[in-house]
């Protein structure tokens, strides 16, 4: 390479790094993104300053958010170590069918969601057991508590069965993610 085209070459470096030093002091400023969050309503979560222990038979009064009113009744429970129906189902696959009489009575001025979902029992040694544990969807009993709005003034009636080791514990209702009244039996 003949020496002027070096001189070119060295030239054009420097040139090229004095720009982008340069580039650097002409930077523009930097933007601010400023978020501004507007509040909205978030839904409505019940809370409840203390759980109803009941003995199993008795009637509850549940008061929640304005217009919401139940009166809950949670019949003695029957108890079977066979399957519900003489010509079907299944025998508990734990021991133990328990079955209460849900009686429910919607006393405020709103509707309110309700069904076997909402009732859970807690065995000891077992912990807690749903509707839908063990055997029991397939007792064979000739009806259980239907999941349902229940209008203000309608009452609803129906069982609740379970599959349990041990026929002794409580029964509880969960209108939301805690309970409000819990039944001893």
């Amino acid at each position: 390479m003949p020496l002027p085209s070096k001189l070119l070459v060295g030239a054009l470096v420097v040139i090229a790094l004095t720009a982008g030093c340069n580039a650097r002091d002409r930077a523009q400023p930097q933007q601010t993104t400023t978020i501004t969050r507007s509040p909205s309503p978030g839904p409505t979560i019940t809370v409840l300053r203390s759980v109803q222990a009941l003995a199993a038979g008795q009637t509850a009064t549940v008061r929640a958010q304005a217009g919401v009113g139940l009166q809950v009744r949670a019949a003695k429970p029957s108890v079977s170590r066979n399957r519900l129906s003489s010509s079907y189902g299944y025998a508990p696959a734990r021991g133990y069918y328990v079955s209460f009489v849900i009686t429910i009575v919607n006393t405020g001025s709103s509707p309110v969601a309700i069904g076997p979902a909402n009732f859970r029992l807690r065995v000891p040694g077992e912990g807690t057991v749903t509707t839908n544990d063990g055997n029991a969807p397939y007792s064979g009993a000739s009806e259980q508590l239907d999941t349902t709005q229940l209008d203000p003034g309608q009452t609803l009636r129906g069982p609740v069965t379970f599959d349990v080791r041990r026929p002794h514990g409580a029964l509880s209702y969960f209108p939301d993610r805690t309970a409000a009244v819990t039944w001893q039996f």
